[in-house]
C-alpha cells in the first residue's frame, strides 16, 4: 500500500528536455566551428553579421534538431554546415531583392548647400514640413533641370 501512495520519481526527463540538452550539447561542440565556416562564407569576412547568421543557423537547427537522423560527429555537422550555407544564401537572396535606390538624382554640384535665407518658405500641411522655394538667380540651379521644370509647369511634360 504504500508504494502506491508514493510519487513518480522526479527523475523522469520529458522528449522535450532531451532535446533541449541534445542541442546544447550540439551548439557548444560545433558553435565554433560554424561560427569560422559562417564568416568564411559572408562577404567583407564581417565578423558580426557572421555572428548573426550563426545565431539563424542555430536557431533554424534548433527548430529542426528532432528531424536529424544524423549519428556521428561528422554527420552532425555536415547538417550544421549545410544549414549554415543555407542561411547565408537566404540573407544574400533576401538582402538583393531589398537594394535601395536612391531617389534624388539631381546634380551632384548642388547637394548639401545651404538654403538662401530671404527665398522663402511655405507650409503645406499642418505637419510642420517646410520646402525652399526655387531661386530666380542665375547659375543658381541646375539648366537642364530648369527646362525640366519649366515644361511641366507649362504642362508640356517631355517634348
Amino acid at each position: 500500500m504504500a508504494n502506491s501512495a508514493m510519487p513518480a520519481a522526479p527523475s523522469a526527463i520529458t522528449p522535450a528536455q532531451q532535446l533541449n540538452e541534445r542541442f546544447t550539447a550540439l551548439y557548444t561542440q560545433f558553435q565554433p566551428r560554424i561560427t569560422q565556416l559562417i564568416r568564411s562564407e559572408v562577404r567583407g569576412g564581417s565578423p558580426h553579421l557572421a555572428e548573426d547568421l550563426t545565431a539563424d543557423a542555430f536557431y533554424r537547427a534548433w527548430l529542426d534538431l528532432h528531424k536529424c537522423r544524423a549519428t556521428t560527429d561528422g554527420q552532425l555537422y555536415g547538417w550544421l554546415a549545410s544549414l549554415a550555407r543555407r542561411t547565408v544564401i537566404a540573407h544574400y537572396r533576401a538582402k538583393k531583392n531589398t537594394t535601395e535606390i536612391p531617389a534624388d538624382l539631381g546634380h551632384w554640384r548642388f547637394s548639401n548647400r545651404e538654403m538662401d535665407r530671404d527665398a522663402g518658405y511655405y507650409t503645406p500641411a499642418a505637419t510642420g514640413f517646410r520646402t525652399a522655394t526655387l531661386s530666380d538667380r542665375p547659375g543658381d540651379s541646375d539648366p537642364d533641370m530648369d527646362e525640366a521644370l519649366r515644361r511641366v509647369r507649362q504642362g508640356g511634360g517631355n517634348r
